[in-house]
């Protein structure tokens, strides 16, 4: 009797380790790396682009407050002799 309780025991925290580890192989695969690498990349880009867009409205109003007008046009055309 003692055995049989062992044997089941030990066939149930098998089959709990073996589903365990079957959840963190799918956690741990390279889609699932790729999925996780491609939400990163996403959220940085947005990141980025959250940045920018605080940045010129920043600049915006740096330059009403300095009364600087047509600013960006020169700056465009200066940026286009460069290339």
């Amino acid at each position: 009797m003692k055995r049989i309780f062992w044997l089941i025991i030990g066939i149930a925290v098998g089959v709990y380790a073996v589903t365990r580890l079957k959840k963190r192989a799918q956690i741990l695969a390279p889609e699932s790396v790729q999925e996780s690498a491609a939400k990163l990349a996403a959220a940085v880009r947005h990141f980025g682009d959250q940045v920018r867009e605080g940045m010129a409205e920043r600049e915006t109003e740096l330059r009403d407050a300095l009364g600087i007008e047509n600013a960006s046009q020169t700056d465009s055309t200066q940026r286009e002799d460069y290339r």
